[in-house]
């Protein structure tokens, strides 16, 4: 069951960013609220954080599987409240979040297969059911919030960049 949360991963970052796509420009203009379709969510950061970050991290999922719970099940607990990201975001805005079908055909089910399955055999308290929800909660919560802070971070340095050369004679 693990090893399907690296290609469910794929196959949502596939309706995200390929067909239909569209997805870091409907992030940054609705969630972000920014006039800039292409930032603060960038086409680097949307790189690292699905492709460098997100694919090893889930190959591992599937590597490590049931010997490493602590690990896999707050793993798919990302994906089962990035699921519910889409589809929350989709019903606020009363519009398609790129990722939204395959949010509710693949990743949600998936997700809850394994929370049900390993709670329901006694593999995982309560606990630890409770950790992964959680774990994708912060983990949503840092990517809504980081990006825009960067951005901010950015164009303040360049700001302050362009005073300090305007003030020094020398350029």
């Amino acid at each position: 069951m693990f090893w399907f949360a690296l290609p469910a991963l794929m196959l949502h970052q596939f309706e995200e960013y390929v067909f239909p796509g569209g997805f870091r420009k409907w992030m940054n203009s609705f969630v972000y609220q920014s006039e800039n379709p292409d930032a603060p969510l960038t086409k680097k950061l949307a790189f690292v954080i699905n492709i460098v970050i997100g694919w090893p991290a889930f190959a591992a999922v599937g590597y490590v599987g049931q010997e490493q719970m602590w690990f896999t099940l707050p793993m798919l607990g990302i994906l089962f409240v990035n699921a519910w990201f889409h589809i929350a975001l989709s019903v606020s805005h009363q519009r398609y979040s790129p990722g939204t079908f395959t949010a509710m055909l693949v990743l949600i089910p998936l997700s809850l297969y394994a929370f049900y399955y390993y709670a329901m055999t006694w593999e995982i308290g309560f606990r630890l059911l409770l950790i992964s929800l959680l774990s994708g909660i912060v983990f949503h919560l840092l990517v809504a919030v980081l990006p825009r802070e960067w951005a901010q971070a950015r164009e303040h340095r360049r700001f302050r960049e362009a005073q300090e050369q305007e003030a020094d004679p020398k350029h």
